[in-house]
């Protein structure tokens, strides 16, 4: 059986990386002063982060539709036999709830498409959707084994952000369960985590050079990793340094750096450094 994986733009899977894997990425709309845009294809991610500061209206996002997610799985399945398709928690984006409305259409007759909630974003999501996508290829596993694989790692996936400045985020209202902490924050710049499918301050820095140490630190607690990505929003040359630097200590490993798009990006604003990894 040939399966295709799918997933979302919030994935922040590198264009390069999707294309090798054959992961077919939905993108969501991003909403800018009246104009609509298609997550990383009608605005960059560079795009978005100049248009930020100066911003009079903050930037609002949407979920594809299901008529959007119908489209894609029937094209698919003019090659493939069945699909996986894995997206960011439904406590951030509607984005889960469209996929499933899609696949209950195209599963009238047959169970073709398997949704799978990743209760993360980013490239927590983005390598969980690698590794399934690798693995289907490699060992020719079944949907049903796809999905208890995407489930697995999605328990093994670990996001984290150093935000900067939770201007963005109270913005968007995406400020999950660090909303009670804003004003204990405001002086510190927070590491925020996922649990629940929620975003939560993990440990909080004074300085985006203790920030970025705590980063390698939680790294190297938490290794071997089966893969890490090293996010940015705008700072590519500091993610790198951050990438060498884990390789010193889990040389088995070759950190993938991703910038967080702009969907991503809308709610979390400049200057943002980050880990997306899958512990072994």
């Amino acid at each position: 059986m040939k399966i295709a994986v799918v997933t979302d733009s919030t994935s922040d899977i590198p264009a390069n990386i999707a294309t090798k894997n054959k992961i077919s990425v939905v993108p969501l709309n991003l909403h800018v002063e009246n104009k609509t845009y298609l997550d990383n294809i009608d605005i960059s991610a560079d795009e978005l982060y100049e248009m930020l500061p100066s911003s009079s209206v903050a930037p609002t996002t949407s979920a594809p539709s299901a008529g959007t997610f119908i489209e894609v799985y029937e094209n698919l399945l003019k090659s493939y036999d069945q699909i996986i398709s894995i997206h960011i928690s439904l406590k951030l984006s509607l984005t889960h709830g469209s996929a499933v409305n899609a696949a209950k259409e195209i599963n009238k007759k047959k169970k073709l498409v398997e949704v799978i909630n990743s209760e993360t974003a980013s490239m927590a999501l983005g390598l969980t959707s690698i590794i399934v996508a690798e693995t289907i290829k490699k060992n020719n596993i079944s949907l049903d084994e796809a999905k208890e694989l995407s489930k697995n790692l999605s328990e093994r996936s670990t996001f984290l952000g150093m935000v900067p400045t939770l201007k963005y985020l109270v913005r968007g209202g995406r400020i999950g369960k660090a909303k009670g902490f804003v004003g204990s924050l405001l002086k510190f710049k927070p590491i925020l985590t996922m649990q629940d499918g929620e975003a939560h301050p993990l440990v909080r820095v004074r300085s985006i050079e203790k920030g970025i140490n705590k980063l390698k630190e939680l790294a190297q607690e938490n290794s071997p990793l089966e893969k890490i990505s090293v996010l940015y929003t705008t700072e590519k040359d500091k993610a790198e340094e951050i990438a060498e630097d884990i390789k010193t200590f889990d040389k088995k490993i070759d950190p993938i750096i991703a910038q967080l798009g702009p969907v991503i990006g809308a709610h979390l604003g400049p200057s943002v450094l980050g880990l997306g990894y899958i512990k072994s």
